[in-house]
């Protein structure tokens, strides 16, 4: 299929009467639970976030009317069992919805963190886990009040409402597959053996977990990296662990790649159970294109960068080898300078979902800038951290040099200077919309290209 004909089945439309019904139950949630309250205020004012971007689900009892309500407003039905039904929306970034059976009114709400044994001990709190450690899916109600229900959840590569059965072995496995990510060797002067040694080791690491807990345990470590290479995300990420929330706010994952290896990454993906939606392309002056891959079983996001020329959008530039070119565009200099974003450099940003302003005041109060916003709508507003400047290697600066892809200026100012490696993204999402904006990202591409940088 062609990008247009593609992206036709990506159109996505805020959803405001959606957000809304969920959000009016989320209120009724704080209103009757004062811990929940407790925690939509402490969010705001320690991380910047609101409390509706980390619900994983709300739970209410079953009625006709509700049930109606959902479906009107594009809601469908994705999980039965004896005892209740989930519902989510396939047009819309929302939390699910559970109707249960044996409930009247407002059951309660989950709240996703990273693990929440973090959540009970910034508080001092004791708990009952359920489900195993490291598994797929685990709960602990933390609050009940005026029968509201608070339940802290962890996910691992899995939409299911059910803990997770002990399993033989799966804890080595699981600690035996972070280590193996974790210290596969990236830095390699043979980067066609590096992707290639890669791909063997997703494969190996799906035979040990399983592919939707190969695809979380692919992503918590690549966030691990690109977090000890950027000041701003180490800051950000304290302030939420001070509430023992980590990264479950993470919006998408963004990876450069250049052209040589973009096919190959795109399989590895594919490999941890990632599909392809949308596709950009930045325009003639930017040469850049992108591939979003979402992961159907956990709903985690990718967007994948790479230099693209205006004639290769149309063709399924995904699966297809792409030439070296003659100049590098922002994307593949960038991964000239620091490597591939999966091996060397790591990801270029982490996109979270945030309280746009308050983040941007609560970050400059504590010496984080903000580079002016890119996405500035009533439904979508983004901006990134002032960039992270890296040391360029020599080698690097050499190679590109002598292939006469950079001038000897240029040369110069990255061997002393280093280049702009990485970000954190500000994102804040409003009637549940779920796309990205096409329209100006050519500006954003051209502020972050190393060449135009004014440190």
């Amino acid at each position: 299929m062609t990008a247009t004909n593609v992206n036709a089945l990506f159109q996505w439309k805020c959803q405001p009467k959606a957000e809304a019904l969920l959000l009016n139950i989320l209120e009724e949630c704080c209103k009757a639970n004062p811990f929940i309250a407790d925690l939509q205020r402490s969010l705001l004012i320690h991380t910047s976030t609101r409390l509706f971007d980390w619900v994983d689900h709300l739970v209410v009892g079953y009625s006709e009317q509700l049930e109606h309500e959902l479906e009107e407003v594009g809601f469908v039905s994705d999980l039965a069992t004896s005892t209740y039904r989930a519902f989510h929306h396939p047009g819309a970034q929302l939390p699910r919805i559970v109707l249960k059976d044996d409930s009247a009114g407002i059951v309660g709400t989950a709240v996703a963190v990273d693990q929440i044994s973090d959540f009970l001990m910034v508080r001092g709190m004791a708990g009952f886990i359920e489900g195993e450690i490291f598994g797929g899916y685990r709960r602990c109600c933390v609050s009940t009040d005026r029968g509201v229900s608070l339940w802290v959840v962890e996910r691992r590569g899995t939409l299911t409402l059910e803990p997770s059965a002990k399993k033989e072995g799966h804890l080595e496995n699981y600690l035996t597959s972070v280590d193996l990510w974790k210290t596969r060797p990236r830095n390699i002067d043979d980067e066609d053996e590096a992707m290639a040694m890669t791909l063997k080791l997703a494969d190996k690491i799906i035979g040990l977990v399983g592919v939707g807990m190969a695809a979380h345990i692919v992503l918590e470590v690549e966030r691990l990296y690109w977090q000890a290479k950027n000041t701003a995300a180490q800051i950000q990420k304290n302030r939420q662990d001070r509430l023992g929330m980590g990264w479950a706010n993470h919006d998408h994952h963004t990876f450069r790649s250049s052209r040589r290896h973009f096919s190959q990454l795109v399989r590895l993906f594919e490999m941890l159970g990632f599909t392809c939606r949308e596709r950009f392309y930045a325009g003639e002056e930017a040469s850049w294109g992108a591939q979003v891959m979402e992961h159907s079983k956990s709903r985690m996001v990718l967007f994948l960068d790479v230099d693209l020329m205006p004639n290769e959008i149309e063709i399924d530039f995904r699966h297809h080898s792409l030439p070296d070119l003659p100049k590098l565009g922002t994307v593949g200099l960038w991964c000239g300078l620091h490597g591939d974003s999966i091996l060397q450099a790591g990801m270029h940003h982490l996109e979270a979902q945030f309280m746009f302003d308050d983040l941007k005041e609560d970050l400059a109060k504590i010496g984080v800038g903000m580079m002016p916003a890119f996405s500035d709508f009533p439904y979508l507003k983004q901006a990134f951290t002032a960039g992270e400047r890296w040391i360029v290697q020599p080698k690097r600066v050499q190679r590109l040099a002598e292939k006469r892809l950079i001038t000897s200026q240029q040369s110069e100012k990255f061997r002393h200077e280093g280049a702009i490696g990485s970000h954190l993204e500000n994102l804040q999402r409003r009637e549940g919309y779920k796309g990205f904006n096409q329209k100006n990202v050519s500006f954003i591409i051209q502020k972050t290209d190393p060449r135009n940088i004014n440190f």
